[in-house]
């Protein structure tokens, strides 16, 4: 059903995306590394799942927004792998080869948990996918990810699928075009997931709301598709608010969204340490503006918080771009996620 709210995993309750899921399959046999990359609730999970399961391959799939804030252990890409591999059979063979690890009735577990185990348990993947979903926050973790990529790219035939929403953060740690780097001169093959255009929203919440039983009235979905701009994620909460949480006002159900925004950015920002009222009068003076130009968002900032310097602005806007809160346009800085501008404006 295409207003189910978790990430889809059979083609028939995947929206159309054939080009996407193309590109995709295309990189699985093309590449040993493929970026999947695209802004938050664009439908990058859904299309990495829906592509592998339709392959047929075994994969082990690790959710990195479940790890924990602050710098990240051995410990804790642990844990997230003990979630990844847990109901793969596969693995209990694999388990048997390697040192401290515990197959049971209740999953995975790994009582050794130091650096040279993970490599072994990566070693382990061979000829399996890898995926690291919002890879970006492996950013913290005190071993460079680059580098361990770069190890199973050149020794290992596994394929990894890194996904993040992050875009220029996630492009930033594995530093692909740096010549310094590890992975730099590697071919990976790159899949971009962008908004729906009018026709096909409109089209995937008619096909939605069939779905569902329900005929909500025509002004209330054009309103939609005017509020929520082709986010396929932010159109599945207003279908299944509506269809089955009987919530029949936009704004009660644009509300409830943007909470869950302002709830994203604020864990987002929690990395800026004092910088962040500077961020958030940013945000605020692109919101509030619709489009801001530099020099507009710093009037804006200085006249609330005092003077910033050229330098010190042009970094932290960039910052909020590579981090997928702000596009860059001819005509200056917008927010990137119409619910997102909502939230800034109510709650930020």
């Amino acid at each position: 059903m295409y207003f189910d709210p978790e990430p889809k995993r059979r083609r028939e309750d995947f929206f159309d995306m054939e080009r996407e899921v193309g590109e995709l399959e295309r990189g699985l046999r093309a590449s040993k590394l493929i970026l999947v990359s695209g802004l938050r609730r664009y439908g990058k999970t859904s299309l990495i799942l829906t592509t592998l399961n339709e392959e047929g391959v075994d994969y082990v799939f690790l959710d990195c927004r479940l790890l924990p804030s602050g710098m990240l252990s051995v410990s804790d890409v642990f844990s997230l792998l003990e979630r990844g591999l847990r109901g793969k059979p596969w693995f209990r063979r694999l388990a048997e080869s390697i040192e401290g690890v515990e197959v049971g009735a209740l999953g995975v577990r790994f009582r050794r948990r130091d650096y040279n185990t993970l490599v072994r348990v990566l070693e382990g993947l061979e000829g399996r996918v890898l995926v690291l979903d919002e890879a970006q926050e492996l950013r913290r973790f005190r071993y460079r990810l680059d580098s361990l990529i770069a190890y199973l790219y050149d020794h290992v035939d596994v394929k990894v699928i890194v996904s993040g929403s992050q875009v220029g953060v996630m492009y930033r740690f594995l530093r692909l075009h740096d010549p310094e780097a590890p992975l730099y001169g590697r071919p990976f093959h790159e899949v971009r997931v962008g908004p729906l255009d009018r026709d096909r929203a409109r089209e995937f919440l008619e096909l939605g709301f069939q779905q569902e039983g329900v005929k909500p009235p025509e002004d209330l979905i054009e309103e939609a598709l005017n509020l929520f701009d082709g986010v396929i994620g932010w159109l599945t909460y207003f279908g299944y608010s509506y269809a089955r949480l009987g919530l029949r006002s936009l704004d009660e159900i644009l509300d409830a969204a943007a909470r869950l925004a302002y709830s994203e950015l604020s864990h987002a920002l929690q990395v800026t340490g004092v910088g962040r009222p500077r961020y958030a009068a940013i945000l605020r003076a692109v919101a509030e503006r619709g489009t801001a130009a530099w020099s507009e968002v710093r009037r804006y900032v200085e006249a609330r918080l005092g003077r910033i310097p050229r330098n010190t602005l042009s970094y932290m806007l960039k910052n909020l771009v590579d981090m997928g809160f702000l596009e860059k346009g001819p005509s200056g800085y917008r927010v990137a996620d119409p619910v997102l501008a909502h939230a800034i404006k109510k709650y930020l």
